[in-house]
């Protein structure tokens, strides 16, 4: 895997959207914040655009990406918000291009599809976490900045509780959103699971349509020769009849009889607080424990 430069303290940041069109105050507040911590910042062209349900047109969108891709001046894209349309873009990008320019890559949820596409074709080092017009508008304390700069914990210790199934596994973390993963099945950006730790999270989906996806990729062949499975966070979509408890004991009887190690309640995902995780970095999973060990840092 390629890692990209990590981020030195007033770093110039690129904001893109190549998903959903993005809240004016949100993006505003998602700005200031990284202008209070000492960053510059340069729009995608493309950045304040709204098309229907995505922050422009596919070509726009993919060129406001790459516009900070090749900006000599930008040392990393962030990104603005997810939503949907990622997939979108990919027919117009050049892994040539990003291989040229290994930037850091900081985003979730439909970012999902533009992560795996520079996983498997580059190959880079992703990062998902937080978002400019998510997460960072909050102003919460979060690690995003730790780890882009290599100094983020390196040991994650979850509760006994959360182990669905035993054993230890190694291996590149690979994933994402689930939703956005099962949809990249039978397409050149599937992401593969074999000799790898699998990390999924969702929000606002039921739990027979989470059932689905995950048997789906099941069926696929994504899960074949997997190391392990590490859960993130969860929301169920049925408010009021789903509860975080009805999720639990539908994992635990989903993967009772796991192949692979199965831990959940990784903090990281659609949450306000969430960690950030470098996609294609090698972690060690230990169900028996309780732990996440990341092996390496996701920048050189």
């Amino acid at each position: 895997m390629i890692k990209p430069p990590r981020l030195e303290p007033g770093a110039t940041v690129g904001v893109a959207a190549i998903s959903g069109p993005v809240r004016p105050a949100r993006l505003e507040a998602g700005l200031e914040s990284l202008r209070a911590k000492g960053y510059r910042v340069v729009e995608a062209s493309n950045l304040r655009r709204r098309e229907g349900f995505l922050a422009g047109t596919d070509a726009e969108r993919a060129a406001g990406y790459r516009e900070l891709l090749t900006d000599p001046a930008v040392d990393a894209v962030f990104f603005a918000r997810g939503g949907y349309g990622a997939a979108r873009t990919l027919p117009l990008l050049d892994s040539d291009l990003l291989r040229a320019h290994p930037k850091i890559h900081l985003g979730g949820s439909d970012l999902t599809a533009l992560f795996a596409f520079a996983s498997g074709r580059v190959p880079l080092v992703t990062f998902y976490g937080p978002m400019v017009a998510v997460q960072m508008a909050d102003g919460a304390d979060l690690d995003w900045e730790a780890v882009l700069a290599g100094n983020g914990d390196r040991e994650v210790e979850l509760s006994p509780s959360d182990r669905l199934a035993p054993g230890v596994g190694e291996g590149p973390l690979v994933g994402g959103c689930l939703s956005l993963v099962a949809s990249l099945c039978g397409t050149p950006d599937a992401v593969q699971g074999a000799g790898s730790v699998f990390f999924w999270e969702d929000v606002g989906e039921e739990i027979y349509r989470l059932d689905r996806m995950l048997t789906q990729l099941e069926r696929s062949g994504t899960f074949d020769r997997l190391e392990a499975m590490l859960i993130g966070t969860i929301a169920p979509g049925r408010a009021g009849t789903e509860s975080p408890a009805a999720v639990r004991a539908w994992l635990a009887e989903r993967f009772e009889a796991s192949p692979f190690p199965v831990l959940m309640g990784f903090p990281a995902g659609h949450s306000p607080d969430t960690r950030t995780i470098p996609l294609g970095a090698k972690v060690r999973l230990d169900a028996d424990r309780g732990t996440v060990r990341f092996l390496e840092a996701g920048v050189a």
